[in-house]
């Protein structure tokens, strides 16, 4: 069981090109918005659970900030 603390790790799928990549998020961050390493797509990927390593992911609004 992951501590309240503890950096959440998952993996992601980008919707756009189908690119599968990782990254955490801590628990103060409930999503992030970040850039398809592949593609740089802004997506913002939220957790799904405490107990998923799979990220829920969507195309973001805005870019991503450096």
């Amino acid at each position: 069981m992951a501590m309240q603390n503890e950096p959440q790790y998952g993996t992601y799928r980008c919707p756009v090109c189908g690119h599968r990549d990782a990254t955490e998020l801590s628990s103060a961050e409930p999503h992030r918005v970040l850039e398809c390493s592949y593609c740089e797509t802004p997506l913002e990927v939220s957790a799904r659970g405490p107990e998923s390593v799979r990220f829920s992911v969507q195309v973001a609004q805005e870019p991503a900030r450096g």
